[in-house]
């Protein structure tokens, strides 16, 4: 039986990358988690565990899928092995099967580069956090819109405004700007006043 193994790392996250990997694959099931790869309990992966059996092939998208840490792909990929189920890995393109040792060497290699890459991912994170907790914020901007400036040309207008020879909509468009945000800019300049 041919069976797929797919993973993204969150909810938000979709299979169709992964999905094109299968084109001209035949696919009898599927297995699909929602989570990260760094946890050994995923549920679909468990279970394709358990229900796999002699002489299946599990496909998988890439290495990176099916786990993110060498001790973790080396013991799931060992225990396929023993049960003499094949995985093929197509984005690096080779497999467990057919008395291919040479298979351990490029899952050693190929899962440290995973590993690194997550790695890698989680001190990026970590490191924006704290950049946005230094800076107040969750994104490393300043929380809300930024401040708007009054316009050299409202000093201009606003005589002519409070006068009453313009309207408050021709003060906008004379200004570029809708017209909450000219009463904010009169509040404001009233306050500064």
């Amino acid at each position: 039986m041919n069976i797929a193994y797919k993973r993204v790392s969150t909810e938000k996250q979709d299979l169709r990358r992964q999905e094109e990997a299968f084109k001209g694959i035949k696919i009898d099931q599927e297995y699909c988690d929602k989570l990260t790869g760094s946890k050994a309990d995923r549920p679909q992966l468990n279970k394709l565990r358990l229900e796999a059996q002699k002489g299946d092939n599990i496909y998988v998208e890439s290495i990176s899928r099916l786990g993110r840490n060498v001790d973790g792909l080396r013991q799931i990929v060992q225990e396929f092995k023993e049960k003499e189920v094949t995985v093929h890995f197509i984005k690096e393109g080779f497999n467990t099967g057919n008395g291919n040792n040479m298979f351990k060497f490029m899952l050693t290699i190929l899962g440290a580069v995973a590993e690194m890459e997550r790695e890698l991912t989680v001190e990026r994170i970590r490191e924006g956090v704290a950049k946005a907790k230094r800076y107040g914020t969750r994104s490393g901007r300043p929380i809300g819109r930024p401040t708007r400036k009054i316009p050299v040309s409202f000093k201009k207008y606003y005589p002519m405004w409070k006068e009453g020879e313009i309207t408050a909509t021709d003060f906008a468009k004379l200004l570029e700007v809708s017209r909450p945000t000219l009463y904010k800019y009169i509040k404001e300049y009233h306050s500064i006043k």
